[in-house]
């Protein structure tokens, strides 16, 4: 077995059906000479991926879950990682399902019934197509002269004297969609959504609860830090992110 054929397993749970076609893919990717490791978290594939940031050659990600858990985790990889490799399975003759993930980024798709010999085609193409680079890696948390920002794929919110903030699964997803919007402002909708996607994915075990409670707390932590979060409540509509915010 090679050590530079790694796949990244991504089963955070088993749809209906599908498990024992995920086990077989499993078997016959090692087979094929691949290195897989399983991943049933977000935490645990962005783990994954630091720890291969040194390898010639970054992994592919093969997506396992359903269709939203497929749909989140390739948007967040093509966010912190333009160039990886990924793809998913699918079921059969789901046209609707393949737009939805092709409209995501994902490379390619393989039917959970698929030949093993199809699935080590795409594998080995996606392995050897010359515009993969390295696996992404973000720089050391530092003072941020321009504002706030989030680093260390957005698990740690840095204020602009350089406070690091380790950031909670809802608190990170909150914050990235506040961070992305062009006006800094989201709904309490948007909002609330993105940290009950995050929380389902990471199968955090913490209360998701109101999101006045994650922010009193997120407050709260970065106050007792030194940094008070500069977070405007704007009254029946939703929130809004006052400070300067890094280029």
């Amino acid at each position: 077995m090679r050590q530079d054929l790694n796949i990244l397993f991504f089963t955070p749970r088993a749809r209906a059906g599908t498990a024992p076609a995920r086990t077989e893919k499993f078997k016959a990717m090692q087979d094929s000479g691949f290195q897989v490791q399983r991943c049933i978290t977000i935490p645990a594939l962005h783990k994954c991926l630091q720890a291969s940031s040194a390898e010639p050659i970054p992994p592919v990600v093969v997506l396992a879950g359903t269709l939203l858990e497929n749909c989140s985790a390739t948007t967040y990889l093509r966010t912190l990682h333009p160039s990886m490799g990924i793809v998913a399975m699918v079921g059969p003759e789901q046209d609707a399902e393949i737009i939805r993930l092709l409209q995501s980024g994902v490379d390619n798709y393989f039917a959970h019934n698929a030949s093993n010999e199809l699935l080590a085609a795409i594998l080995f193409r996606l392995l050897a197509r010359p515009d993969v680079g390295p696996a992404y890696t973000e720089p050391a948390p530092s003072a941020g002269a321009n504002g706030w920002s989030l680093q260390d794929q957005a698990w740690k919110l840095v204020s602009p004297e350089g406070v690091a903030i380790t950031l909670t699964t809802g608190e990170r997803a909150f914050l990235v969609v506040l961070f992305r919007a062009p006006d800094r402002r989201a709904t309490h909708r948007q909002l609330a959504d993105a940290v009950n996607q995050d929380y389902a994915l990471a199968a955090s075990h913490e209360p998701q609860g109101r999101l006045g409670v994650l922010v009193s707390r997120m407050r709260q932590k970065c106050s007792g830090l030194g940094a008070p979060l500069p977070l405007k409540s704007l009254h029946n509509w939703g929130y809004m992110f006052t400070g300067p915010v890094q280029a």
